[in-house]
């Protein structure tokens, strides 16, 4: 059963992978993984240090998050969430959906496991953005 608790505490972690990101604190974004986290992206499945570099290598912006859907069970939580991400350089916007999936642990609280980004496009959700 959820409990509003363990709800909001999911929730402050995505609005901080937001937060941290915009604020270019990219060692603060990667606490909020797990040691073993996978981030599933235009169709690839990045672990380790290759998250780091996607962060690296990503346009600076801002990540506009919609309200999350969150279900907890015991100590894993899974999320659905909106984003809109605007290009500080360009001020071009893609929006997307996060699926992720959280787990709690003793000494780190709750972390990201398993995050996964699809592009919204007028023919649904995608890997890749609409290049329209």
């Amino acid at each position: 059963m959820t409990t509003h608790t363990d709800a909001d505490a999911v929730r402050d972690v995505l609005a901080r992978y937001a937060l941290t990101l915009d604020v270019e604190d990219l060692d603060g974004c990667l606490r909020l993984f797990t040691s073993d986290a996978e981030y599933i992206v235009y169709g690839k499945t990045l672990t380790g240090e290759r998250i780091r570099r996607m962060f690296i290598r990503a346009p600076k912006g801002l990540h506009l998050t919609g309200a999350a859907v969150v279900e907890v069970q015991d100590d894993t939580a899974h999320a659905r969430s909106q984003i809109l991400f605007v290009d500080v350089s360009t001020g071009q916007s893609r929006s997307a959906i996060y699926d992720d999936e959280l787990v709690r642990n003793a000494s780190n609280g709750w972390q990201i496991r398993r995050r996964q980004c699809q592009f919204l496009t007028p023919e649904g959700l995608s890997q890749t953005p609409y290049e329209g």
